[in-house]
């Protein structure tokens, strides 16, 4: 792990943040304040006004997307660049207190799909009640 650490410190690697809401896009700029990262997200209209340093959700200003080393991408092909993956997508909780897990599915399908050999990913399920 110290390896891959190590490639994403020196940037030899992007850090992928797939979901872009409003505990997504927060981590993901966090993150692009040190590291390479590739910020995705399903939605093109919310990565168009990301990527003119909007925050769709209206909880950071512009000047929170300054000095970042982030790319905004609705492509799934944007994510072969990566190597580390974190989704970051929500799972709202419905009358019977269940998590409707299909953004989850969603997401972790959409990562499998550009997984190569060595990449690693963490996942960070969002509960919100209605």
């Amino acid at each position: 792990m110290l390896e891959k650490y190590t490639e994403l410190k020196d940037k030899h690697t992007a850090i992928a943040v797939i979901g872009l809401g409003y505990v997504g896009l927060p981590l993901a700029l966090a993150f692009a304040k040190k590291l390479k990262v590739i910020g995705f997200d399903i939605n093109a209209e919310r990565v168009e006004k990301m990527r003119n340093h909007i925050d769709p959700s209206n909880e950071l200003s512009k000047e929170e997307f300054n000095d970042c080393d982030i790319q905004f991408s609705s492509d799934i092909q944007a994510l072969k660049a990566s190597t580390f993956y974190v989704i970051a997508v929500p799972t709202p909780i419905d009358d019977s207190n269940l998590p409707d897990l299909k953004p989850l599915l969603a997401a972790t399908k959409t990562v499998g799909s550009t997984l190569k050999k060595g990449d690693s990913s963490m996942n960070f399920p969002l509960f919100s009640i209605s």
